[in-house]
């Protein structure tokens, strides 16, 4: 079975950065069963539901696979403050220039996003799939809510340690999410517009006595969204030591019965034998 497409992906734009990717051309040309083609880059930048811009590069593969030329990376400039302390976020997608069905495998792509700015660290954060996540569906599946968590939340005022949640949703419906903690915190509902992006601070969640706090949180919302944890500085949430993604509550049984899991070791075994 062959696609003329590879699904979409999703990275984040924060302000104060450059944004740079790099083609994944290796990635690419795995995925090809064709002896020739052209493949199309096509990027969007999405702000506020609204496409802000957008192009595509052309990749030419010939005989053994390998591109004619280099394709340069997608750069987008920070805009400074037109975005008004909004982030934006970037899809990014690959297809056949004739339609023809030369992917052998239709998954998204992964490839690291280059985020640079002058006098800020510089850091590498992942895509993420805009859909077809294996984890996301089965979730949705069996608990009908997305749920994301992330186990390392470190907040403190003296220290200047900051954090907060990245959601970005990429669909055309607005949102609802909530976060919560293992001790029973919570930021009320936060609501994403379309083709939008929302900043949840999570220093909001301590009480206005406290100083600090170390915990796990988790996501909820009414809809797949696309998250990050962004580690900042308390009093410049532009300045960003880290992006992370969240990691999906995964809906796999977490045990089998017994005489289904020794078929599975006699199976495995039978496998290394012939292997």
């Amino acid at each position: 079975m062959a696609w003329n497409y590879v699904l979409p992906t999703i990275s984040s734009l924060p302000v104060g950065y450059d944004c740079t990717v790099p083609i994944p051309v290796d990635a690419i040309a795995r995925r090809i069963n064709a002896t020739s083609c052209t493949v199309v880059a096509h990027f969007y930048i999405y702000h506020e539901g609204r496409i802000v811009h957008e192009g595509e590069q052309r990749i030419d593969f010939r005989g053994d696979k390998r591109p004619t030329h280099a394709p340069a990376p997608l750069v987008w400039r920070d805009v400074g403050d037109a975005w008004k302390k909004r982030n934006g976020f970037l899809e990014l997608s690959f297809h056949d220039a004739d339609e023809r069905e030369i992917f052998a495998n239709k998954a998204a792509i992964g490839f690291y996003t280059i985020y640079t700015a002058p006098g800020k660290k510089s850091f590498f954060s992942d895509n993420a799939y805009k859909y077809g996540a294996p984890p996301v569906i089965s979730q949705i599946a069996m608990f009908g809510r997305f749920v994301d968590g992330y186990p390392v939340v470190h907040l403190d005022r003296d220290r200047d340690l900051a954090e907060s949640i990245t959601l970005i949703n990429p669909y055309k419906r607005p949102v609802l999410a909530k976060i919560l903690t293992q001790d029973g915190r919570t930021s009320g509902n936060i609501k994403i517009p379309p083709l939008s992006v929302r900043s949840a601070a999570l220093i909001e969640l301590l009480r206005p006595d406290e100083r600090s706090w170390f915990g796990q949180i988790q996501l909820t919302a009414s809809n797949r969204l696309v998250t990050y944890n962004v580690k900042h500085s308390l009093h410049d949430p532009a300045l960003i030591s880290d992006h992370e993604h969240l990691d999906p509550f995964r809906a796999d049984p977490t045990h089998l019965p017994a005489f289904q899991a020794f078929r599975q070791r006699i199976g495995k075994y039978i496998e290394i034998r012939r292997s």
